[in-house]
C-alpha cells in the first residue's frame, strides 16, 4: 500500500486520482480526520465500498469489511484491503459476538433505514470498551444548505424545502441529525457518545455543494458500469488542488458532517 497521506491536500490528491471533484473534496476531509485516530485490531469496516477509504486513510490492512454492493465487495478483494471482505448487511453482521475492538463506518449508517437494528449490531461484534468511528451528515447539511439559502432570500422557502427533500432522496438520506439525536440513538444500543465533532464547515460545504452538481454524470454512470467514469487527471488534479486550497483547509464553527466516537460500555 501507498504511504498514508498527511494534509487534507495530500488525500485530495489521492482522491482526484479516481474520483470526481466533489466527491474527492468531501471525502478527504473525512479520511484526513479518520487518519488522525489510533485503531485498536481487530477492525472492522462497515459499508467498506471498494476498500479505497481503508487503504488512504490508514494505509493498512484491516481485519475485515462488509457492503451491501456485490460488485465494491469484489474490487475490495481484488485491492487487497481486508483480511475479510463480505457482501452483507450492517443489521445481519456475520461475525461472532466481542470479535472487534474498532468500527469504522464512513458516510454509512445515515443510509440504513432501520438504523436501531444496525447501531445494535454493531454493539454486539464490538468487544468490551471497543470503539466505534463514524462520519454522518450534520443537522447543517439540511439547515445550512447554499441553494436552499438562496431560494429562501428570493422569497422561495417552499423550494428550497424541496430541494433539500429531493437531495436527501437521490443519496438516500434516512438520518441527517444533531448531536443530541446520535446520542440518544448510540445510549439505546448500549453505546457511549464519547465526541462528536464538527467537520466540513459550512462554507466548504457551499464550495462542495456547488461542485456537486457536476459530478451527477459521473455518478450516474458509476451506478450503470459499477465505477467512476473519469477523464484524464492530470488537468484535473493541477486545477483543484490549487482553487480548493483554502476551502480545504478551513476549520471552525458548525460544519455539514460529523465524526463521532463512541464506547461500548
Amino acid at each position: 500500500m501507498k504511504p498514508t497521506p498527511k494534509s487534507r491536500e495530500e488525500f485530495f490528491r489521492h482522491y482526484l486520482e479516481k474520483t470526481p471533484i466533489a466527491m474527492a473534496f468531501w471525502r478527504s476531509m473525512e479520511c484526513h480526520r479518520f487518519s488522525m485516530e489510533k485503531l485498536d485490531h481487530p477492525v472492522l469496516d462497515v459499508g467498506c465500498g471498494d476498500g479505497f477509504l481503508a487503504r488512504v486513510a490508514f494505509g493498512q490492512k484491516l481485519e475485515a469489511g462488509i457492503d451491501l454492493d456485490e460488485g465494491e465487495v469484489g474490487r475490495a478483494i481484488a485491492s487487497n484491503s481486508y483480511k475479510k471482505a463480505l457482501c452483507a448487511s450492517a443489521t445481519a453482521l456475520p461475525f461472532a459476538d466481542k470479535s472487534f475492538k474498532t468500527v469504522v463506518s464512513n458516510c454509512v449508517l445515515e443510509h440504513i433505514p432501520d438504523i436501531d437494528k444496525a447501531l445494535s449490531e454493531i454493539r454486539r461484534v464490538l468487544k468490551p470498551k471497543g470503539r466505534l468511528l463514524i462520519t454522518v451528515p450534520s443537522e447543517c447539511y439540511n439547515n445550512d444548505s447554499f441553494f436552499r439559502g438562496l431560494l429562501t432570500a428570493v422569497g422561495l422557502p417552499g423550494l428550497g424545502k424541496l430541494y433539500i427533500d429531493k437531495l436527501n432522496q437521490v443519496f438516500k438520506h434516512f438520518h441527517v441529525d444533531d448531536a443530541k439525536t446520535w446520542e440518544r440513538r448510540l445510549k439505546k444500543a448500549g453505546l457511549k457518545m464519547e465526541k462528536a465533532d464538527y467537520i466540513i464547515p459550512v462554507k466548504t460545504f457551499h464550495v462542495y455543494e456547488r461542485w456537486m452538481m457536476l459530478a451527477f454524470p459521473s455518478k450516474i454512470l458509476k451506478k450503470l458500469l459499477g465505477r467512476w467514469v473519469v477523464g484524464p487527471r492530470w488537468p484535473v488534479i493541477a486545477f483543484a488542488t490549487n482553487w480548493f486550497r483554502k476551502p480545504l483547509n478551513a476549520d471552525g464553527g458548525p460544519g455539514a458532517c460529523y465524526f463521532i466516537i463512541a464506547r461500548k460500555g
